[in-house]
């Protein structure tokens, strides 16, 4: 096994994992520990041994290369955004999933309710479409469109739009930022949906009110970030 291909293998296993890549590009990774979690990985995919020197050495010089490319400029922009970022939560929300055949039905329905409801979605899937709307037009939804055409309904849900500055929509890992946040706080996003400058989530009442205040933490966390960063910006060309 040459160095180089033991090097492209530790790099796609770095890159397989965004917060070890992450952790890399920071310098805030033990190489020693990472080199032994992954060295199992590393034999398996060369089909041969490789010692623990050579699998930390590859390390090392992946996490030199992502410092010199400046790996952390993505992760600026995205703080950026994140830190001009504004939440709104609407609860008193059903989703509906209907039968495809329905949809000219759901359609003709929505239609009417356009402008009298404070909120209403529609998204198709290539064998349904899921409905979400303020739960007191949900009745007359179900009227118009017919029970037996409902394969699953969700009563009280509500709705977390996070409206970002235009920016968003050239920034790469955004929406995978935020998911990444609940995730890890066992929060479940019933649907997601990304509408130019809103990101909107679809989740359980209780998750919905985790959630604003996760993201609202996070929001000041970016904030204060960016603040240190420049405080450390100005600092160095003085």
């Amino acid at each position: 096994m040459t160095a180089q291909s033991l090097s492209e293998i530790v790099r796609r296993l770095v890159d397989a994992d965004p917060c070890v890549r992450d952790c890399l590009a920071r310098g805030i990774v033990n190489y020693s520990e990472l080199a032994r979690r992954i060295k199992p990985l590393v034999e398996r995919e060369a089909k041969r041994g490789a010692s623990l020197e050579a699998v930390k050495a590859a390390l090392v010089r992946y996490a030199s290369r992502l410092r010199e490319q400046n790996i952390q400029t993505p992760q600026r922009r995205l703080l950026e955004v994140l830190a001009k970022s504004a939440l709104e939560l609407r609860t008193g929300v059903t989703v509906a999933t209907v039968r495809l055949h329905a949809l000219p039905r759901l359609v003709e329905a929505a239609a009417a309710l356009v402008g009298r409801t404070r909120l209403l979605f529609l998204m198709q899937s290539i064998a349904s479409v899921t409905i979400t709307v303020s739960s007191e037009y949900f009745d007359y939804i179900e009227q118009r469109v017919g029970r037996e055409n409902f394969i699953e309904v969700y009563p009280d849900q509500a709705v977390l739009v996070i409206v970002s500055p235009p920016a968003v929509v050239e920034t790469p890992g955004f929406t995978a930022y935020i998911t990444s946040i609940l995730a890890r706080n066992g929060i479940n996003i019933n649907q997601i949906e990304s509408v130019y400058t809103d990101t909107i989530l679809v989740l359980s009442l209780d998750d919905a009110l985790r959630a604003f205040q996760l993201l609202r933490e996070a929001i000041e966390v970016a904030k204060r970030s960016l603040r240190e960063y420049e405080k450390g910006q100005a600092a160095n060309t003085e």
